[in-house]
């Protein structure tokens, strides 16, 4: 063994297998454990020669090659390993001096297994970089399209091929109240989508998502229902679009938009637009109507007088209209009821609504109720279209319900049920309609009188005579007749542009004379016709076609025109006075003492149309 420390610590702390030898003994003066792993340890304390398997003269020149350059490699050398089977070296050789060499192995199989196991790793270390690399690639790719998810305004949701959630966005899960735990994996039509908005089921084969994936084609439909989580119903506007995995089949995606709100304006729209066809037709109704009562209104403009009667009315005017109430008027044909009704309106909060007029004297009860309530299209034969009742024009103004006394019964009825509900309902119509109105009623009759003959409804005379009003007859009043003579004399003269024309005493004279059994209306004609006749300012008054108590004529001679005319107005008088009716009792005909057929052929020569007077 060496003495030399420095030799046994560089053979001991080499990396290779090392042995220190000494060349003039043969001897191995020093080997490392890996040596002795490599050549056995007994072998190493013997000669080196006992290791070789090729022959002394090769040996000899690798030494003597180890000598001469001071280092060497060889891999032609071969050496016996413990096993003494032969070992593939690669030997590196060293000149350590003093006849030493230091000689280091290089196991050739075991370095290239090594080598082949570093590319092998180095490969696999390559590889999973590059797997990591794809893998946080994709890994983005998936986060940035769950936060597009995430981040979308419209509910998106995915089912496979069995029609179970694979997953549900935000916006979804805000729009149907289901949390994605509660959905994802479970069959989503049985909880969304299993029944239409009227209650009914809603089969699964039939459902338009489903239909996408197994048809093979996008499905978009504008008008369906989800149901939310709390039972409520969304109205949604969908697009389902199959998917595919490896060209195979595998669900749907569902976008949808919650479209409640927009459903509901449109709807809200639509109903706006009806209103608005309903008032312009109602408008233009009422337009129709008011023209026809501008064009044949006979009514005046004033309460005109100064007896206590009159002073004592426009009291009660006053009262009516600022109470609101429903009033009844009651009073002598010809009184001024219809001025009374007027002033009315006028005085109170609903005159800038219509006063709407029915004439309840009307026969047939069919068209009174047709005319006061209105009807549908298609109500009853000849119902060819919307008409809205005179009860809708008054709407919030005056209704004028002339000679209650002649509504028939089953209407009365009915319109007690409106002034105790405040609505009505239209026939053909399935719903009510508010109606606020406030009615005056007048009457020529003794209106208690019928209800104790059972003629008219006790509960709705009750109803009317909240406040009831009295029109006297002129003949108790003639302090009046003055001022209403110059009132129709002035208004004659202007409407129809004639000659100004003046009252003197003895016109008042002769007026305050006769009893005027037709009251107002009828001064008013008288006071009409003298104004058409007057020759050069003068008024002269004829009584004899006017009541029976009249005074006898003048000498004033008429032309044909004016008899024609004359004729005209005492014709449209009995009308007027009869309501129209021309035949039969208390008919114009029995008024003029004249054969119907006479008085029919009159109408038609002259051009009058009895039911302008009704």
């Amino acid at each position: 063994m060496l003495d030399t420390p420095d030799s046994e610590t560089l053979v001991a702390y080499h990396p290779l297998p090392t042995i220190l030898l000494d060349l003039a003994t043969d001897t191995i003066v020093a080997a490392n454990p890996s040596a002795r792993n490599m050549f056995g340890p007994q072998r190493v304390e013997a000669a080196f020669s006992a290791l070789l398997r090729s022959d002394h003269g090769t040996a000899s020149v690798f030494f003597e090659a180890v000598e001469h350059f001071g280092s060497y490699i060889d891999r032609t050398l071969v050496l016996e390993g413990e096993s003494r089977a032969p070992l593939e070296l690669q030997i590196y050789g060293v000149h350590y001096g003093k006849g030493l060499v230091l000689l280091s192995f290089l196991d050739l199989k075991e370095h290239d297994q090594r080598n082949r196991l570093a590319d092998m790793e180095a490969q696999h270390r390559a590889g999973l970089t590059k797997w990591q690399n794809i893998y946080d690639f994709f890994r983005e790719v998936e986060a940035q399209n769950h936060l597009i998810l995430e981040a979308a305004g419209e509910g998106i949701y995915g089912i496979n091929a069995k029609g179970q959630a694979t997953f549900v966005n935000r916006a979804a899960q805000e729009m149907l109240g289901w949390s994605a735990d509660d959905l994802v994996g479970r069959e989503l039509h049985s909880i969304i989508h299993h029944k239409h908005l009227n209650g009914e089921h809603f089969p699964a084969h039939e459902c338009p998502i489903y239909a996408s994936f197994r048809k093979d084609e996008t499905m978009r439909v504008d008008d369906d229902v989800f149901w939310r989580k709390d039972g409520k119903p969304i109205m949604v506007e969908y697009v389902s679009t199959p998917i595919y995995d490896h060209n195979v089949l595998a669900g749907a995606v569902v976008i949808f938009r919650d479209v409640t709100e927009r459903r509901e304006n449109e709807r809200k729209l639509r109903e706006a637009l009806a209103q608005v066809e309903e008032l312009k037709v109602k408008l233009q109704q009422e337009n129709e109507y008011l023209l026809t009562e501008i064009r044949s209104a006979r009514s005046h403009t004033g309460v005109v007088g100064i007896s206590d009667a009159v002073k004592s009315l426009n009291v009660q005017i006053d009262l009516a209209a600022k109470n609101n109430a429903h009033v009844l008027v009651s009073g002598p044909p010809g009184s001024g009821k219809s001025l009374t009704v007027s002033a009315i309106h006028e005085a109170s909060i609903r005159h800038h609504r219509p006063l709407v007029r029915v004439n309840c004297d009307k026969t047939g009860g069919q068209a009174l109720e047709s005319e006061l309530f209105g009807h549908k299209r298609g109500t009853f034969p000849g119902a060819t279209r919307d008409v809205t009742g005179k009860l809708m024009l008054a709407n919030n103004g005056t209704l004028h319900l002339d000679e209650i006394a002649d509504l028939p019964k089953a209407i009365q009825a009915k319109l007690y049920d409106v002034l105790q509900s405040g609505q009505f309902q239209r026939p053909g119509d399935s719903a009510g309609t508010p109606v606020s109105l406030s009615v005056v009623a007048t009457t020529s009759r003794d209106l208690a009188a019928e209800v104790r003959a059972g003629r008219f409804r006790q509960d709705l005379y009750f109803t009317l005579n909240l406040f009831s009003i009295q029109c006297q007859p002129l003949s108790s009043r003639p302090e009046d007749i003055p001022y209403l003579a110059k009132h129709f004399l002035d208004r004659t003269t202007r409407r129809l542009r004639l000659p100004s024309t003046r009252l003197s005493r003895s016109n008042i004279d002769v007026l305050k004379q006769y009893s005027w059994p037709g009251n107002v209306r009828e001064l008013e004609n008288v006071i009409e016709r003298a104004a058409i006749l007057a020759q050069g300012g003068r008024l002269e008054f004829e009584f004899q076609l006017s009541g029976p108590t009249a005074t006898q004529g003048s000498d004033v001679v008429l032309t044909k025109k004016d008899l024609r005319a004359l004729e005209r107005k005492n014709l449209e008088n009995a009308l007027r006075r009869a309501k129209g009716k021309v035949s039969g009792e208390q008919g114009a005909a029995e008024m003029l003492g004249e054969a119907p057929t006479t008085v029919y052929s009159k109408i038609k020569s002259l051009g009058i149309k009895p039911t302008a007077f009704r």
